[in-house]
């Protein structure tokens, strides 16, 4: 009787630095691999792709790989070449290695394969061919990093563009025949231009995003614009025209200008908006965190949506909140008490506070779920150049910090960047404020706000703390006539007030 074993479980892990159409392209290496496991009866349970990634980083993929490997869920790795899989040297080859030993102590042996390089983990040879693969494979590496940061540097210092297009550009020949410049695609700087026009107005990042979505305009990496890919879009420097580049240890994000002889940055290509602008584009989004914000909105931090909103018809004094006993199932019923001193109150009030809570969002959204939402917002002029000065003076500290730095130089153009600073600073800045619609309805931003923001729509619905009257002996349900709510629109004329545009 013939006993047929198992065919082995084999994961293809493929990858590729750059995206391209060669001999080693993602889809030429699968075809390979996958020829090679029909070859030797393996079946294929997992593919992990990492397109576009260095060798020389940690790849999630490769280790989810090495781990089933581990722990047996798959007995076969098959890459085209030993340095698809890493240039990280030593260190890449004894993750690998540790795995393989522990599975040939376990009696159930696992397979490493490197198809092109004729590699095979089960041959007597393997200990050696890895291990002057994996050196190899770290200096190319180390080579190819130094080439690319020779080749960045001149890049800079001619002031030739390379990597992406920023948004708003276009790549035409440098004028100087060789390399690449940039400048200004009419189109997308349109929509730049659009987008600072509309901050500067006082829209919201959401209220752009939704306009922009409406008009079928796309982003060029996304299907739709968001609030987030307005303000990323805002924040680069490129559109003034700056050229930019990440030291050694910068994250992906990080992105410093060119600074110019004076330390301040330099403009390259053409600028899409002017500093002012942008400066001002910049200020408005940098108080998004705090769009709720209304005026008089009590506590930022409390934890019912009418905290500091309510107040006893018998004191006149605030109501806070207060939790019973446990409940049957497990719950505590929350309530609006009373918050004076024993004595002080001859007839403390108390509600249940989820009733109140119901029935006071139910009142605001079903009169005020189609009004627009304002906010107040302040505008201080002309602070681009004080940012700038700022930043020039954390990139001349930061240059301190660089093997080889020049103290002399970086120290006298701190001194002068100091100096500006200081004069910036000295000079009177006139504030001006202005009240704006965010491009939201009150039933828009309920949806989106949590308790505090939604604390703060209600309170700009207001004319004053909610006044809780004692409750009927007896009652249990929630009595409207217990609540004095000062609502805006219940005063005459202010409806059409409170809802201009």
């Amino acid at each position: 009787m013939t006993i047929l074993s198992a065919p082995k479980k084999a994961i293809l892990y493929l990858r590729l630095s750059v995206s391209k159409e060669e001999s080693v392209s993602i889809a030429s290496q699968n075809k390979q691999l996958q020829e090679l496991a029909e070859r030797e009866g393996w079946q294929i349970v997992a593919t992990y792709t990492d397109d576009g990634l260095s060798g020389g980083k940690p790849r999630e993929n490769a280790n989810t790989a090495l781990k089933m490997l581990n722990d047996r869920s798959a007995d076969v790795i098959a890459v085209l070449k030993f340095d698809r899989w890493s240039r990280m040297g030593a260190r890449a080859v004894a993750d690998l290695q540790d795995v393989l030993d522990a599975r040939k102590a376990k009696g159930s042996p696992a397979l490493f394969v490197a198809l092109a390089d004729g590699l095979r983990s089960d041959t007597p040879t393997w200990d050696i061919q890895v291990a002057l693969l994996a050196a190899m494979g770290r200096t190319e590496r180390e080579l190819i990093r130094s080439r690319v940061a020779g080749a960045r540097k001149y890049q800079r210092a001619t002031r030739k563009h390379s990597g992406p297009l920023p948004y708003g550009y276009r790549s035409i020949p440098h004028p100087s025949g060789k390399g690449r410049a940039l400048e200004i695609d009419p189109a997308e700087a349109a929509i730049v231009r659009r987008i600072v026009d509309a901050l500067l107005d006082g829209q919201t990042g959401y209220r752009i995003a939704k306009d922009l979505n409406a008009d079928g305009i796309k982003p060029r990496r996304s299907e739709r614009w968001s609030a987030s890919g307005v303000a990323d879009l805002i924040r680069r420097d490129s559109l003034l025209g700056h050229m930019t580049h990440r030291r050694p240890g910068d994250n992906s994000r990080t992105h410093r200008p060119i600074l110019g002889d004076d330390g301040l940055p330099e403009v390259v290509w053409p600028p899409i908006v002017n500093a002012d602008e942008l400066a001002q584009a910049r200020a408005a989004l940098a108080r998004r965190p705090s769009y709720n914000s209304m005026p008089g909105a009590g506590r930022t931090r409390a934890a019912r949506l009418l905290s500091g909103v309510t107040a006893c018809s018998t004191c006149g004094g605030p109501l806070r909140v207060n939790y019973t006993n446990k409940l049957k199932d497990g719950t505590r019923a929350a309530r609006y008490v009373c918050a004076a001193p024993a004595g002080a109150c001859p007839a403390k009030v108390s509600i249940n506070a989820e009733a109140l809570e119901d029935h006071v969002a139910a009142h605001l959204l079903a009169v005020a779920g189609t009004f627009d939402v304002y906010e107040v917002r302040e505008t201080a002029p002309d602070v681009s150049e004080l940012a700038q000065v700022r930043q020039a003076i954390d990139a001349a500290a930061e240059d301190m910090k660089q093997p080889g730095a020049d103290y002399p130089e970086i120290a006298a153009r701190i001194a002068k960047l100091d100096a500006k600073r200081a004069e910036l600073e000295a000079a009177p800045a006139v504030v001006t404020s202005e009240t704006v619609a965010t491009g939201e309805t009150f039933a828009e931003a309920w949806q989106a706000r949590d308790v505090d923001g939604r604390r703060k729509l209600v309170v700009s619905a207001l004319d004053g703390p909610i006044v809780v009257k004692p409750a009927v002996r007896g009652s249990r349900r929630m009595d409207e006539t217990r609540l004095d709510i000062p609502w805006k629109w219940t005063n005459p004329g202010e409806v059409e007030d409170y809802d201009a545009e």
